[in-house]
């Protein structure tokens, strides 16, 4: 079994307030992203940045969930 640590409310309150930034100003972003590009150097980024204390995960994930944030944004902007 993969222990990735304790998630809890307490743990994820930062990552999900990234997200939810994240999702605010890729709906303000105009121009269409490459979504493959930016989730692969995100990974990169991510995993160079390191994990949070408290976390086992080995990547950022408060820098993940602003990623990807961006990413549902941008593509909700651009489908409607």
């Amino acid at each position: 079994m993969i222990n990735y640590g304790v998630i809890t409310i307490n743990t994820m309150f930062l990552p999900f307030i990234g997200l939810i930034i994240g999702f605010i100003l890729g709906k303000r972003i105009t121009v269409k992203l490459n979504m493959g590009f930016y989730l692969i150097v995100g990974l990169f980024i991510g995993y160079l940045l390191g994990a949070l204390p408290y976390y086992e995960f080995p990547m950022s994930y408060s820098f993940l969930l602003s990623l990807i944030g961006l990413l549902l944004g941008n593509f909700i902007n651009k489908n409607i």
